[in-house]
Formats: C-alpha cells, sequence, structure tokens
C-alpha cells in the first residue's frame, strides 16, 4: 500500500494534467499565482481543523513532551489537520508537521471517562514554533492560528533534522527582514510574522478564488516556489486566506530581486514538476492514509503529502531560497521515521 502511495505522487508530477486543472495566472507585485482545480473524481468528504474548531468538535491537548500534542475528534466527521499548520497555547505555540486526517469520533468529550466511550484520541507530532517560552500563559489547551508557516520554515519542518532547524530558520527569517529584537522577545513565530501581516493581507486581497479551486501553484519573481492543494474545495476555501499570506512572504522577502520572464506559466509549472528528481519515503499516517514525503536530490526542494483511497487530501512542496543554511550530513536518512517524529 505504501508503494501504491508512492506511485499516486510520482503520476502526478510526471503528469500535472492528470490530476489538476490549471486556470488563468493571477499576478500581484512580484508574486503570480496559478488557481488549481482538483478532478471531481478526487475529492474526499471531509472539514478543516478550522471549520471543527468552530462547531467545537475536536479537542488539541499539550502533553508533557514538545513533540507530542493530543487531539480527539468529537464529531461524526472527518477531520484534516495540515501540514504547516501553527497551533497557539499550551506552554509553546507549536506546528503540526505532518498532514492529519481524524476518522469519524464520538459527540462526548475528552474528559469524559464512561466506560466504553470513544474517545478518538490521537497522538500528534508537533515542532515548537516558540523558543523561549516554557510555561502557560493563557489556555493549557491549543486553538489554531491563521498563520501558516511560509516556504523556508516549512522547508525545514518537513526535514529530518528536526527541531534546531526550524528554531533556526525562524531566527533568519528575523533578521532578513530587520525586525528588532524586542519584538516577539519569545521568538514566537506567530508574532513575528505579524510584523508583515497588513502587508500579506493586501496580497489577499488581490487574488480572486475560481470555481471549484482548490489549491494555487505559486511563482516568486517568475520563479516556480511551491504549490499546495486540497481534494476538498471548501476546506480550501476556510484554508486559502492562510495559505497565500504564507507564500507572501516569500515575494516580501525577494521583492527588490530582478524579475525572471516567464512566457508561459502554465508550461513553467508543468516542466519544472516533471524535472524534479526526487527521492520518495511513505509511511503509516498517525490517522487515516499513509503520509508520502519527497526530497530532490540537490535539496533545494521538500514536500509531504498525505495519500487516502488513492486520492491526496493535502499536498504540499516547496523549495527553499536563502535563509538558514543546514549543515550537511552524509549519513543523514531524508525520511522522518516514526522515533524522529518526538525528538527535540
Amino acid at each position: 500500500m505504501k508503494n501504491e502511495s508512492i506511485q499516486i505522487v510520482k503520476t502526478l508530477f510526471k503528469n500535472p494534467l492528470s490530476y489538476l486543472k490549471l486556470d488563468t495566472p493571477q499576478v500581484y507585485k512580484n508574486m503570480t499565482v496559478i488557481p488549481l482545480i482538483v478532478q471531481d473524481e478526487k475529492f474526499i468528504d471531509y472539514i478543516s481543523i478550522k471549520e471543527a474548531e468552530e462547531l467545537e468538535l475536536i479537542e488539541i491537548i499539550e502533553t508533557e513532551t514538545v513533540g507530542q500534542l493530543e487531539v480527539v475528534n468529537k464529531s461524526d466527521k472527518q477531520i484534516l489537520i495540515p501540514f504547516g499548520m501553527t497551533v497557539r497555547g499550551g506552554k509553546q505555540d507549536r506546528t503540526i508537521w505532518e498532514p492529519i486526517l481524524l476518522p469519524v469520533g464520538g459527540k462526548q468529550s475528552i474528559v469524559s471517562e464512561n466506560p466504553g466511550t470513544n474517545k478518538q484520541k490521537y497522538t500528534i507530532p508537533a515542532k515548537c514554533v516558540e523558543q523561549s517560552r516554557w510555561n502557560y500563559s493563557k489556555s493549557r489547551g491549543f486553538k489554531s492560528s491563521s498563520t501558516r508557516l511560509h516556504p523556508n520554515v516549512a522547508y525545514q519542518a518537513i526535514s529530518a533534522a528536526g527541531q534546531s532547524g526550524v528554531w533556526n530558520e525562524i531566527q533568519s527569517h528575523r533578521v532578513e527582514m530587520n525586525y528588532a529584537s524586542s519584538i516577539a522577545p519569545t521568538q514566537s513565530y506567530l508574532e513575528i510574522t505579524k510584523e508583515s501581516e497588513k502587508q500579506t493581507e493586501n496580497f489577499v486581497k488581490h487574488f480572486k478564488r475560481v470555481q471549484n479551486q482548490c489549491g494555487i501553484a505559486v511563482f516568486i519573481n517568475g520563479e516556480f516556489i511551491g504549490i499546495e492543494f486540497y481534494t476538498n474545495k471548501e476546506v480550501w476555501n476556510t484554508m486559502s486566506n492562510d495559505i497565500i499570506k504564507a507564500f507572501s512572504i516569500e515575494a516580501l522577502r525577494f521583492k527588490d530581486k530582478p524579475q525572471r520572464k516567464v512566457n508561459e506559466y502554465h508550461d513553467e509549472l508543468i516542466k519544472t514538476l516533471a524535472g524534479l528528481n526526487l527521492d520518495y519515503s511513505a509511511r503509516k499516517g498517525v490517522a487515516l492514509g499513509n503520509v508520502v514525503e519527497f526530497n530532490s536530490n540537490d535539496n533545494k526542494w521538500r514536500g509531504i503529502t498525505l495519500e487516502y483511497n488513492k486520492s491526496m487530501v493535502q499536498f504540499y512542496l516547496v523549495s527553499k531560497r536563502g535563509g538558514y543554511q543546514d549543515q550537511p550530513h552524509s549519513n543523514m536518512q531524508f525520511q522522518t521515521i516514526i522515533d524522529q517524529r518526538y525528538q527535540v
């Protein structure tokens, strides 16, 4: 089954049009977005963590381990916690670093200890995005934030290198954006990115959703930098503003760099995807489906997806540009094995 999951992902890279329809490119400043439409037969029925929170159908709970949180689905729906989602609360803000599709749960609360109740509690992998706090400042529980990881930090979050790479990339972002040290004294990624929120919201306003849209492919200064899509258009509608804001941070990082001319963005996207030389690994997901990770041989591209019922619930691919530079580790395995999920 894991090999089948890898083959599904490989097919997307070889022939994106077998899975996606590409709409007309939209441009704002140095950022170009291609709206993506997933073929109808690939759709899966699930709701996002944001919708579940609004309906009080999910709980995310602190544990004593930085790299672990606990989650319970109290609904009669499947719930997606996407890769790159940040959650605020507990002793430190965290990011969820693999896509998780929770199966249908029960209606009862996690605190219920009645015999025979089905609490559907899962331990999920997390990484810290707030280095200098380990105490409860507000809630002991967690709520999703509107801040998604921008590509350079997301690249590190997928990495098998562990927690330190994420912290280093956050600090690198602070330096390259010239944010004062008084901003976010706990090194909170959520607080640091607030400094660019007005600018990123302007990008959101200029990119319009198209009918049946499920994702975007993004170019900055004429270079393809990443793609994210879902097999559920309602979930895309819920998450899209946060995703555009995250990608637009890259536009701000490179706003003064020269523009590369692109004659045809669709052709450029297809050519780039097909030309990537990737290594793949697959493992059982925390809940439903299989997680597939992929990494280019030149270490410029990393991605992750969750395959379930022959569809990719969430697909995410980004390239790393500038920022923190990893130290080479000749013996490092790319695959994020189970034990590494919970290392700090």
